[in-house]
């Protein structure tokens, strides 16, 4: 079971004055914490061994409640200049942290932030704007509905008077406590973050910052960044496990729509452009190179060239099945064909052979020529690849390239939607129209 937790400082009108609860007292009277730690300075200090009146009015209140306070008292002796705003920051940072400690997942730690002094106020009013640490501050008004009257000399406390005369007693008593709506600072910056990542199509980025403030955002917004990352990494499994349901934007992917896993390889190319990754789009050519000259092999020449394939998913040519017209074309180029592995380049022969479409025939020549050209460069050697690199040694921009896969894509029916190629964009989008509802 949940416990709640409360961090009060000790201020001049604790426990009880003017014949009302002091703040700590009535935050304990309505929300009854399991565990109070009290932080007093050296003047409070002194109240609390002179006559012990914020321990003894707790247990009054304990028995009028029925309710039993774990009261612990946080001591610090040589807090002499109490004004000084940072030194306050620091020491109610460390409490603070060491009660995060102790508590569990579920417990709550309320903070009140009405007692004590200015400079102990704005300490933790800082604290809750900033949400290092999760609490709920709360606000207590005073009875007058006004500032509470100067500190003035006063008589020797009296702890059973003072409780026997006290008007929040009353069964009419008014609840002053407020939960005070802070502006969570941190969480607005790192929301600021997360977008920024978005735009940048760092999604491990954006899912990261947003792990730090999972309990900030809603479900769906947290699903949308776990989506945008695992998609981004073409981890279907757990893309599809998080997917948001009837999104409009993105449906599962499964490994038997052999069209459908190629158009979302081709857009993690294309992050690849926009995030600057050169290397890593040129060297992601040569996979995407052998599935769509199969596919255009199918579609455009009729040859379902797997079958001259090893039976066990391998893209190898196998002896035994390799014979008759294919053979002949490959030894013309390759003589004397040595089998192995498929390569694009084996393909791209059988096409300009059996191909009718010339235009087809033209750009599968340009995209191998671009990938033999730099991709072996690029993945053996270490070389800087830049736009100027790619231009220099194949006479095409990233985006010509680019272009040519897009080419083929459209004319194999890997994509029929142009707006398609957008789909990134259109899914950094509504993961931001979803953080901004938060």
């Amino acid at each position: 079971m949940a416990r709640k937790y409360l961090f009060s400082p000790i201020g001049n009108t604790d426990s009880i004055k003017y014949l009302y609860d002091g703040s700590m007292i009535h935050i304990c009277r309505y929300y009854q914490p399991d565990v109070v730690y009290l932080y007093l300075s050296k003047e409070m200090m002194e109240n609390h061994k002179k006559d012990d009146r914020y321990v003894k009015t707790l247990e009054l209140l304990g028995e009028f409640l029925h309710h039993k306070f774990e009261i612990h008292i946080i001591e610090n002796s040589d807090m002499i200049d109490v004004q000084q705003y940072d030194i306050f920051y620091n020491e109610f940072h460390r409490i603070i942290a060491e009660i995060e400690e102790q508590k569990d997942s579920e417990d709550i730690l309320l903070v009140n932030m009405a007692s004590g002094t200015p400079a102990m106020k704005s300490a933790l009013l800082v604290m809750a704007t900033l949400s290092e640490y999760r609490f709920l501050p709360i606000q207590v008004s005073t009875p007058q509905k006004k500032s509470n009257l100067e500190h003035e000399e006063r008589d020797e406390y009296d702890v059973d008077a003072n409780w026997e005369l006290n008007m929040d007693n009353e069964e009419t008593a008014e609840n002053r406590c407020q939960e005070v709506k802070c502006l969570n600072l941190m969480r607005l910056l790192k929301i600021d973050m997360i977008k920024k990542h978005l735009l940048a199509y760092d999604y491990h980025a954006a899912l990261a910052v947003g792990k730090e403030i999972k309990e900030d955002l809603s479900p769906v917004a947290y699903q949308w960044l776990e989506t945008a990352d695992a998609r981004s990494l073409l981890d279907w499994t757990r893309m599809n496990r998080v997917l948001p349901e009837n999104n409009g934007i993105i449906t599962a992917v499964r490994g038997e729509n052999e069209k459908k896993v190629l158009f979302e390889y081709m857009l993690a190319l294309d992050l690849k452009v926009k995030r600057g990754e050169y290397a890593d789009f040129i060297r992601a050519i040569t996979p995407l190179g052998v599935d769509l000259l199969e596919i255009v092999l199918e579609q455009s020449c009729d040859i379902d060239i797997t079958r001259y394939y090893k039976r066990n998913n391998q893209r190898i040519w196998d002896k035994n099945r390799l014979v008759g017209e294919i053979l002949d074309i490959l030894n013309q180029k390759f003589y004397p064909f040595r089998y192995g592995p498929v390569y694009s380049a084996h393909l791209l022969e059988i096409i300009q052979k059996k191909c009718t479409d010339t235009l087809m025939v033209q750009r599968i020549q340009e995209l191998v020529n671009i990938e033999q050209n730099v991709r072996n460069v690029a993945a053996h050697n270490i070389v800087s690849v830049t736009p100027e690199w790619i231009k220099e040694r194949t006479g095409k921009s990233v985006d010509d390239i680019f272009w040519i896969l897009k080419y083929v894509c459209e004319q194999v029916k890997i994509n029929t939607r142009k707006e398609n190629w957008n789909s990134y964009d259109s899914m950094n989008k509504r993961i931001i129209d979803e953080l901004d509802k938060d």
